[in-house]
Formats: C-alpha cells, structure tokens, sequence
C-alpha cells in the first residue's frame, strides 16, 4: 500500500492542463475511429490513468473510460464510500464503484462497434470475459502505440512535478549518504526512506547492490545485510504519480563520476573520459500503464531515467540519472 500524501492542487496541475491530455487522446481516438478508449489501472500499473486524471491509486483495480465527448468516467472496484476520496483527488466526470467492471462497462458501452484498450494484451480476464460477452456488436483493438503517440511531449505541469522529485530524490540521497559510514543495508535504507516520505514523496524504493566486487545487480534488500567495501544504491521515487530513479556507487571515483555526468554526455556506449568509460545503457520512460518501463530511445520531450553501468578506473560504477529529451538532446533534469 502506497503511504504518502496524495492530494489534487489544481494550481500544480490546473484542470486545463488534464483537459489538454484527455482531448489529445480524443485526436488521436478521432483519427483510429473509435468510439471510447478503455485504460485500465492498479497498484503497480496507475501511470497511464493518472495522467489523464491525476487519481493514482492506493490499491484495487479500475478502468477509465474516456468517451468521444464529456469527462472521463472511472469504473473502480471500490465501495462507494471511497468515491468522494478519488474525486477530491483526481478530475473526472462519475465514478461508478462495482465489483462487476466489466459487466457494468459493457452496459455503458452499448452502442459501441469499435473500442481502443491500452496495453489489450494485459487487460485482466476477469474484466476482458464479461466485457466482450456484453459487447457482442463490438470489437476490441489494441491502443497501445496510439496512446503513445499522445503521452509526450510532456508539458510543463509534468516537467516541474518530475524536476521536485528529482530534487527530492537527491536531497534524501545525499544527505542519508553524508551521514555515513554504513555497515549494512537496513540503517541506509531508513535513512533514505524516512526523509523521502517525511517530504511528501508517496514512494521511495531503495535498491542495494550491497557488495559490487561480488554482484553489480541492484535489487531491494530484505532484513538486514552486510555492506562490502564498494556498494551501489538507487532510489526510486514517486511525487504526484511522477517517477523518478536516482543511483549512485558511493566512495572513489563518485565525485568524477558526478562531474562527468554533470557535462550532460551522450549517455552512449563507449562514450569515455576521465578514466570512465560506459559499458552499458538503459534508458527507461514512461510511455504507458508502467511509471517506468524499457524503451529504445527517450521519445522527444519526455522526461525519463538513464541508467548506466561504467567503467572507472577499471571498477564497476552504476548511476541512475533523471533526465529530459528536449530539442533532440538528453540532459540531466536538473
């Protein structure tokens, strides 16, 4: 269950700023020729849905169906005394609480022939079975790479929510990092965690490579482990339903690291200088219902994370860097 504060201030994020994102789904809807968008959310997937509303949720299922006209209306597998929560924190028109998603989808969706599902191929059975036995006129079409289309370029609601987590995620870091040495794995984690959620982010996920000479694989620590002499630690975080990754390998070569990163390289590999060479690059966006997920490249205008395996001084660095593609370069999201 997610634990920070989620609240809706429409100065941060203005409902106009909603209302643009919902009517360039509608463009491009318009263009495919369908009748509705279905976008389904839950806890692990909320991105694509909170983009649209704002509501990102703490826990079930639901589905936001997005119509050729009038505001969005979020079928949710919650009681109805949760209704006046989602609404205070999100802008969409009725929000229907029922057990039965997919049956009460298909009695809205009556007069429906073609209908757009993000991410179809991950739409839970138990919603897609009595969707389609209700919709027997209609057709389903995956719109995933429509969807696509519209998520970017992000706009400036986005950029500056995503640019305080970034801040946020490296004040946390830095200051859990100063106060150390560390020994094992659970007092950093704390150190990191605890500030982070105190400041408002409704995550903060620490992920440890706790000995480097041993494994260079980042993963979340359960109980309590030893630190070896060189560690790596990512943090990744949530403010508003934006993400961000920040990692670091503390100790010689971080300062140079930190330096060299701060020129903004090309983030290739082979790319090298000062002693440090890229050995590996995964660039993560989102670009659907995963706040962060895979991608080839960093679509234009979009904010995301760069995470890179490096070379320094013939040892084992990783880092994990926020960044915007703007104008055809990726920079740090300073």
């Amino acid at each position: 269950m997610r634990r920070g504060l989620l609240a809706w201030d429409a100065a941060e994020v203005p409902a106009a700023t909603l209302d643009g994102r919902v009517e360039r789904c509608r463009a491009a809807m318009a263009a495919e020729g369908l009748d509705a968008l279905l976008v389904y959310n839950n806890f692990p997937r909320p991105a694509a849905v909170s983009w649209l509303t704002h509501f990102v949720p703490y826990w079930s299922q639901g589905v936001l169906l997005v119509p050729p006209d009038g505001a969005p209306e979020y079928f949710v597998s919650l009681s109805k005394r949760v209704a006046g929560w989602i609404a205070d924190t999100s802008h969409m028109g009725e929000i229907v609480s029922t057990p039965r998603l997919g049956a009460d989808l298909a009695k809205r969706l009556g007069g429906a022939r073609k209908i757009g599902v993000v991410e179809l191929d991950r739409l839970p059975g138990g919603i897609a079975r009595p969707l389609l036995e209700g919709l027997t006129a209609a057709t389903l079409v995956d719109a995933t790479a429509m969807f696509r289309t519209v998520r970017h370029p992000a706009d400036d609601a986005e950029i500056d929510i995503s640019r305080r987590a970034a801040q946020l995620a490296r004040t946390s870091l830095d200051a859990a990092l100063a106060a150390g040495p560390y020994k094992a794995s659970g007092a950093l984690t704390a150190a990191i965690e605890g500030p982070a959620r105190l400041a408002g982010a409704e995550e903060a996920i620490v992920e440890l490579a706790p000995d480097l000479d041993d494994n260079a694989t980042l993963r979340r620590i359960d109980g309590d482990v030893a630190l070896g002499a060189r560690f790596a630690v990512r943090l990744s975080l949530a403010c508003k339903g934006h993400w961000v990754r920040l990692g670091t390998t503390p100790g010689a070569g971080a300062d140079r690291v930190a330096g060299w990163l701060a020129g903004k390289p090309a983030f290739a590999p082979g790319d090298a200088g000062n002693g440090i060479e890229v050995r590996d690059v995964l660039i993560e966006a989102c670009v659907g219902s995963f706040p962060l997920i895979e991608v080839e490249a960093l679509p234009e205008g979009a904010v995301g994370v760069v995470n890179l395996t490096l070379t320094v001084d013939g040892e084992t660095h990783l880092a994990s860097v926020p960044v915007i593609h703007s104008n055809g370069a990726v920079s740090q999201l300073a």
